[in-house]
């Protein structure tokens, strides 16, 4: 049992790795190539105009700070603090409430005060759901979202459905590394469970995921 745990926790650690990578590639590492040739465009600038090269080392200067800004946020992310404080529950809400603020999102839900027993676990399923959050804002150009984490014995179920522009299943199958359904598909399997998507063209998404609840026990 120690030994299988131990490989739960080493596959997550791998996951996250895969996340944080992809994150920097996204953001920081191609904002910061941006950067270089601008850069270049500023020193050409010196010798020909001045104020023009000195506006463009401040607007180098403010996305500098954007991207560092980026690169603290990915750091913080590695492990939410509230998660130890508040546990997996008001970290989710705490989540979705600003997805709502900060967003055009709006977001419904109705989340149970689940007793995970593993930490590792309770990660694992928020990581799941963080997948869905950002599959949903970079794709769906949906209004609306509601996610719901239950108890359904003998799994724990997490919803997520959105009203937006949905998929054709048939086309995202064969290219579902492009939509982060990858991800998500992969973090499901590590925690043993299993994962149901219904979608279609203009109808919007719904994503239903089942953990087992004897992998949550505390026993």
């Amino acid at each position: 049992m120690e030994s299988n745990k131990n490989e739960l926790v080493f596959v997550i650690q791998e996951l996250e790795r895969k996340r944080i990578a992809r994150d920097l590639h996204d953001t920081s590492l191609q904002n910061l190539a941006h950067l270089t040739h601008k850069l270049e465009l500023a020193s050409k600038y010196m010798d020909q105009d001045i104020i023009k090269a000195k506006l463009e080392i401040a607007t180098i200067r403010k996305s500098l700070n954007d991207i560092i800004e980026e690169i603290r946020m990915v750091i913080y992310d590695l492990r939410p603090m509230v998660f130890d404080d508040l546990g997996l529950k008001h970290t989710i809400i705490r989540l979705l409430d600003q997805v709502n603020e900060n967003t055009g999102l709006i977001v419904a839900y109705d989340i149970d005060d689940i007793d995970i027993g593993d930490e590792t676990i309770a990660l694992g399923i928020f990581r799941i759901l963080e997948e869905c959050i950002v599959n949903v804002c970079k794709h769906a150009k949906a209004s609306n979202m509601n996610v719901m984490l239950k108890v359904c014995y003998p799994s724990i179920e997490l919803r997520v459905e959105d009203d937006g522009i949905g998929f054709d299943m048939e086309e995202v199958k064969k290219k579902e590394r492009h939509f982060g359904l990858y991800i998500i598909k992969e973090r499901v399997e590590v925690l043993s469970g299993k994962i149901n998507i219904l979608s279609d063209t203009n109808s919007g998404t719904k994503i239903d995921i089942f953990i087992p609840k004897v992998l949550t026990n505390k026993e």
